[in-house]
């Protein structure tokens, strides 16, 4: 027996960019499946030869073999979310390659060393979105989800909601495909997809993972791709053509087990009409001489793929009748389960959207998702313009901050179906807040608030929120309740904008925070990191990176909570260039668990070094404002270790002082001065305590 590689195939190669030979990634993920199931490769080889050797005979089947598919969209809010219509495409795909329908079959060869025409096959396998979801709710079989962090260098993380993914739907009943942006590769090149074997019962990951660019025919795959066909064939049991490389021994127990496939010595990206990589002739070849290499099948890495053979439909249809989950799946009681096979009719009123949160003066594209058979619609946009419209996927511009709803009704022309999301679209201020910028969290009783941060949470558990029992300054800072938390997934909190579009581009920006986290156990690498944008979030870019060692080197085996202000680590970004001087700049922290501990931060501070009257830190002791936002009057407490002259005061968005509270020498442990607002216009300041070795700031709100 040649050397059994079990495949969770990544990456077909049909798309131009595969003219050179790219990394697929399968090495790694297959030694991993293979250590975790001891026997499973010995297992797989006993069961196709079974099947190759007639010992496991399928049952004949009269009736259509139809499989439901649901298809699970993992985007970010851009072309990876794609259409329903290039979805349909990739299931068209499928019923054209699974029943010859094909329009490049006539470029199958049947030539004297390439006698592969009358060896191919028309499987007889129909595809089918699914209508009724596993609650027994109609639906497209289609489901979506916004999750930038997760649809980028994808894996299996991509099927599991609690890692920012979707759940699969019951593998006993519906043909899982999980759609992203890009899949992590382990080598070089670009990985397409990857699928898994049905064999030993399948896993819980059982299904499809592809490129939005490599799943169908339009939108964003307009190359025709068949990595899709090929991935399913994975799924039904196939291997490739190059399995096991060149070999003169029974094709039935060797290579792919298929007969009518020759042996290729290893991969090839190529179509050349003599290429003929091995020249041993296989026991119980049906050729009878050495053939050439047919790279026309679906299973190749060729891109040139137009079928597959009669002894590869064999092992697909027995895998169907003989493996329980696929019998099932393909079962008329099933087909009736899921409403594969049944008439349209409108049931669902239902919308997507290239984005959710936008700047002030941006807009949105909306998506029609309704389904079926719609032939009208009403949208009504809440703040929007048009705040109205009967367009399939209208365009809304919206120019006042804030948080609004969205509805829309459908018809058919005889029935009607409508649907309403509150606060479904976040507007934030554009321009930003001005500079200088400084946030200590002391005015939140409530946390995210949607127009001066934004939390996501992938796995729907622990989240960034407000913890008031520490703080670097005053008496309140964010906290991710981490200690524990070991699904690898990722929560941010991002800023609203801010307006840097003043500051001189030669002009240098001052951004610094605090931290405070210590290490579970040494074997901990979370990751924090720390993003910019220059276009109201559309897109990031990475400026800090912090993890394992980087982020701690101390280590507490029971919940984190910092005891002192010295346990605050003081992080300066000096990199966010003049590029990034907009108006509406925002930043993002980003949290990656690994089993470990609590994480806080506190004293974010922003502003250009030419505000030279903020420049904060060389103060030591604590500083605190209360109430904040405050009305008629404001409590300012400060701690000093050593007597000192102090001046403080208040001063506006333009850097202008306004209040001169106290000027003076203070005493060592607590001061505090008693401030009244009256004269003060509602709006933001700040409070700066300077002495004589420096100045600490923190904003307030006068309401």
């Amino acid at each position: 027996m040649k050397n059994l590689l079990l495949l969770l195939f990544l990456g077909s190669v049909s798309l131009p960019a595969f003219s050179q030979q790219n990394s697929c990634g399968f090495d790694a993920h297959n030694t991993r499946l293979n250590l975790e199931n001891l026997g499973r490769e010995l297992s797989i080889h006993e069961q196709v030869l079974r099947i190759t050797h007639g010992l496991n005979p399928g049952q004949d089947r009269t009736d259509p073999i139809i499989i439901p598919v649901v298809v699970h969209v993992i985007h970010k809010g851009d072309e990876s979310n794609i259409s329903y219509e290039q979805i349909l495409s990739g299931i068209d795909m499928l019923n054209e390659d699974y029943n010859r329908l094909n329009a490049d079959t006539i470029d199958t060869r049947n030539s004297v060393n390439a006698h592969f025409e009358p060896l191919a096959a028309n499987v007889g396998i129909q595809f089918e979105l699914a209508k009724i979801d596993p609650d027994g709710n109609c639906t497209n079989g289609v489901e979506r989800r916004y999750s930038p962090g997760t649809t980028d260098d994808a894996g299996d993380n991509a099927k599991h909601y609690s890692q920012g993914g979707l759940d699969a739907w019951n593998r006993n009943n519906y043909m899982n495909i999980w759609v992203v942006n890009s899949i992590a590769s382990d080598g070089e090149g670009i990985t397409l997809g990857y699928a898994e074997f049905p064999y030993s019962g399948g896993s819980s990951n059982y299904g499809v993972i592809i490129r939005h660019d490599a799943y169908g025919t339009v939108g964003t795959a307009l190359s025709g791709d068949r990595t899709l066909t090929h991935e399913i064939g994975h799924c039904l049991g196939l291997f490739h053509t190059f399995q096991g490389g060149c070999h003169a021994d029974d094709c039935a127990d060797n290579g792919d087990y298929c007969c009518d496939t020759p042996p290729e010595s290893e991969a090839h990206w190529s179509c050349g009409s003599s290429q003929n990589s091995c020249t041993d002739i296989p026991v119980n070849d049906p050729y009878g001489f050495d053939s050439y290499d047919q790279w026309e099948n679906y299973m190749s890495y060729a891109p040139c793929q137009n079928m597959f053979s009669e002894d590869q439909k064999a092992i697909m249809l027995f895998n169907i009748s003989d493996i329980t989950f696929l019998s099932n799946l393909t079962s008329l009681a099933n087909q009736a389960a899921t409403g594969v096979g049944l008439p349209e009719q409108l049931c669902m009123a239902a919308f997507s959207s290239g984005a959710t949160v936008i700047c002030a003066g941006s807009g949105i594209q909306f998506y029609d998702d309704s389904y079926f058979n719609v032939s009208g619609r009403t949208w009504n946009f809440s703040g929007g313009s048009p705040a109205v419209s009967s367009l399939q996927d209208p365009f809304i511009t919206y120019n006042t901050p804030g948080i609004y709803d969205i509805s829309l009704e459908v018809t058919d022309g005889s029935s009607s179906v409508s649907t309403i999301v509150n606060d479904y679209v976040i507007v934030l201020a554009n321009p930003g807040e001005p500079l200088p910028y400084s946030e200590g969290f002391e005015s939140f009783t409530s946390f995210p608030d949607n127009q001066q941060f934004l939390v996501q949470n992938d796995d729907g558990g622990q989240a960034w929120n407000i913890f008031n029992d520490v703080a670097y300054t005053g008496t309140q800072c964010l906290k991710l309740k981490n200690f524990g938390e070991n699904d690898g997934s990722e929560d941010s909190f991002t800023s609203g904008p801010i307006d840097l579009s003043t500051v001189d581009p030669a002009d240098n920006i001052v951004f610094n925070f605090r931290y405070a986290y210590k290490k579970r156990s040494s074997a901990n690498d979370e990751w924090l990191q720390f993003y910019v944008s220059k276009d109201c979030g559309e897109t990031w870019a990475l400026r800090k990176n912090l993890h394992g060692s980087q982020l701690s080197t101390e280590v507490l085996s029971t919940p984190y909570e910092p005891a002192s202000d010295t346990e605050w680590v003081k992080v300066d970004v000096t990199n966010i260039n003049s590029d990034y001087y907009v108006a509406n700049f925002r930043y993002k922290f980003v949290f990656r668990n690994d089993v470990g501990n609590n994480i806080y931060i506190d004293h974010i501070n922003l502003y250009p070094e030419s505000m030279t009257g903020i420049a904060e830190e060389t103060v030591s002791g604590s500083l605190s404002v209360y109430p904040n936002p405050a009305s008629e009057q404001v409590n300012i407490t400060a701690t000093f270790s050593s007597e000192t002259n102090c001046t403080v005061y208040i001063e506006n968005t333009l850097g202008q002082i306004v209040c001169t509270v106290y000027n003076g020498s203070v005493f060592v442990g607590e001061n505090t001065w008693n401030t009244n607002l009256s004269d003060l216009e509602t709006g933001v300041y700040f409070i700066h305590v300077k002495t004589d070795t420096g100045n600490r700031v923190i904003k307030f709100i006068k309401e």
